[in-house]
């Protein structure tokens, strides 16, 4: 099928403009965007003009964004496809990277896209046509060290992806999530953002990551062009079939992505042991001393005011450990934590969106205890509504909170970890951290940048001492599903494409958590954590839904997976609509 309005991001090179010529090449009109369509637009244009226009787009600015899509349906009178391909990496330690790299690293390529799939999809839907292209990674189902933020970043992309092609998939609008591996291009140079400590030759890593950088590089320099993702995209928009949910291409992707689905955690850290999966190796063993966990442990645990928090707390503090409990609001929700436990528990003010909180809220319970040795990084909650009904501030702070909260503690913790050579991180994801569900998109995408920044952070300082474990519990009866879950605006003021469905969504989702477990069992596990002498696993379910959901969704082939969800009512409906 030709003769499309094809509408690419980042396609002033790489991926981008390879598309771009192909797709115009065989018949479709192109609008390629780029932030400077003056120095790199004649390029991507040359031979082609009739088909393809330049345009000045960056994905980071929302009125940009809005710009761009209505000028386009203005001169084209629709878009038939979007391929979200602007993006870049960021390479070096979790622990180094800078507020304003993860920042950007966030805003281009997980809210980048975001916007452009809420910009097109009303046209979209009211033509019941059109087809939503997002570009991830190999490292979005792969995460590996000294890359952690950039898989963060991309599997974040695919809790997204999958979550909206739930909520779109009844208009005739196609989600599908492209998956390349390693192609030789600036992406490795000239647009790799490297953390500054390792730039200037002060990272706590420096000659660990040097070489891996180095290696990094070279290796890139033996792969294929972009012609094979060129024509993957070109394939993509001009199939007749419906897309599947998922495309990878490439070698490594292909076969990477496929071994670490169809291994187990145990099997999958034997094979990184063995030294046989390139860039994906194991970076060194675990080091650092030798501790008795059974013992007396101090205890810092974020989000601690009420529910997984509070309950962790205070089983902590049973068990003889000294807790560090945190909380915006102390004054207020301090007592009833501390109560009965007041030799053992002590609260402290910290906010995981404020930098100079975070920074003063462990400096504090560090000087009052004499140390961390454990960190729970729990603090959190959900955003509920459609992808397109969510606004940009709604977007933001839910990464902010889940995702750069737990980035701050970690970044906060770790020298005193290495210093004294042993400690604990448990990154509390979810059920939706490995199961996305619509409504709950900006929620699993959160969620499935903690999964991977957690295990790529876990290679990184294991040498050090450090082990860092993901705990993933199910739903529990909590306030979350009440007073602290963040219902769009959108929704609360009924104004939703999707009213119908999503309030019949949300009494659903509700009744179902008030019959489900409090919060104990939870507690019960993050201090079996702190306590336990073996080593961390990678990841940590608990719940009867998160032991049966989670195996599942890792086993079941996409379209057997979204073909079943469907009929248990996981997605929309056209009754559903407004």
């Amino acid at each position: 099928m030709n003769d499309q309005v094809v509408l690419i991001t980042g396609a002033s090179r790489g991926f981008g403009a390879e598309a771009a010529r192909r797709i115009a090449a065989r018949g479709n009109r192109v609008v390629a965007t780029m932030r400077s369509p003056e120095r790199d637009g004649p390029a991507v244009v040359a031979g082609l003009e009739d088909c393809i226009t330049a345009v000045r787009l960056d994905v980071t600015d929302p009125e940009g964004v809005e710009r761009v899509v209505g000028e386009t349906l203005a001169g084209h009178g629709r878009i038939d496809v979007l391929i979200n391909n602007a993006g870049y990496g960021l390479y070096g330690p979790i622990e180094e990277v800078s507020e304003e790299q993860v920042w950007r690293q966030v805003d281009t390529n997980v809210l980048g896209q975001w916007r452009l799939a809420k910009a097109v999809l009303p046209s979209m839907r009211a033509q019941g046509a059109g087809k939503i292209v997002n570009v991830s990674s190999l490292a979005g189902r792969v995460p590996g060290a000294w890359l952690g933020m950039y898989a963060a970043v991309k599997h974040g992309v695919e809790g997204m992806s999958e979550a909206l092609r739930f909520e779109v998939g009844h208009t005739g609008v196609q989600v599908c999530i492209l998956e390349p591996g390693m192609y030789v291009s600036d992406w490795q140079t000239g647009s790799l953002d490297v953390a500054a400590p390792q730039l200037e030759g002060r990272s706590a890593y420096q000659e660990t990551v040097e070489a891996a950088l180095a290696n990094f590089r070279a290796r890139a320099k033996t792969r294929p062009a972009s012609g094979s993702v060129g024509v993957a995209m070109t394939d993509m928009v001009e199939l007749e079939q419906p897309l599947p949910m998922r495309w990878p291409v490439g070698e490594d992707s292909t076969h990477l992505i496929e071994s670490r689905l169809s291994t187990t955690e145990a099997g999958w850290e034997a094979l990184r042991r063995a030294q046989t999966l390139r860039t994906w190796r194991r970076p060194g063993e675990q080091g650092g001393e030798e501790r008795d966990w059974g013992g007396e442990s101090i205890v810092l645990i974020t989000g601690a005011s009420r529910g997984f928090g509070a309950a962790a707390a205070r089983e902590c503090a049973a068990r003889g450990n000294l807790v560090a409990a945190t909380m915006r609001n102390a004054e207020r929700d301090g007592a009833a934590v501390r109560e009965g436990f007041e030799d053992r528990i002590e609260t402290f003010a910290l906010d995981v969106t404020d930098p100079e909180s975070v920074a003063a809220g462990v400096e504090a319970a560090a000087e009052r205890f004499g140390r961390i040795d454990v960190l729970v990084n729990n603090a959190g909650y959900g955003l509920y509504g459609p992808l397109e009904d969510l606004s940009e501030d709604e977007c933001r702070r839910q990464l902010d909170t889940n995702l750069l909260g737990q980035w701050r503690m970690q970044q906060a913790v770790l020298p005193g970890m290495r210093e004294q050579g042993w400690g604990k991180i448990v990154n509390v994801s979810s059920l939706s951290g490995q199961v996305p569900r619509a409504t709950r998109g900006m929620y699993a995408a959160s969620k499935f940048a903690v999964e991977a920044m957690s295990e790529a952070l876990a290679d990184e300082v294991a040498p050090f001492g450090v082990q860092v474990t993901i705990l993933q519990p199910g739903q529990y009866r909590s306030d979350w599903q009440t007073s602290s879950l963040d219902v769009c605006a959108a929704v609360r003021e009924g104004r939703s494409a999707y009213q119908p469905g999503i309030e019949r969504k949300l009494e659903e989702f509700r009744a179902v958590a008030a019959t489900r477990p409090g919060s104990d069992a939870v507690g019960m596990a993050i201090t079996d954590g702190v306590q336990l002498q073996q080593r961390l696993p990678m990841r940590w379910p608990l719940g009867e839904d998160a032991l049966r959901l989670i195996p599942a969704r890792r086993t079941t082939p996409d379209d057997v997976w979204e073909r079943d969800r469907r009929a248990e009512g996981w997605g929309f409906t056209m009754e559903d609509m407004a």
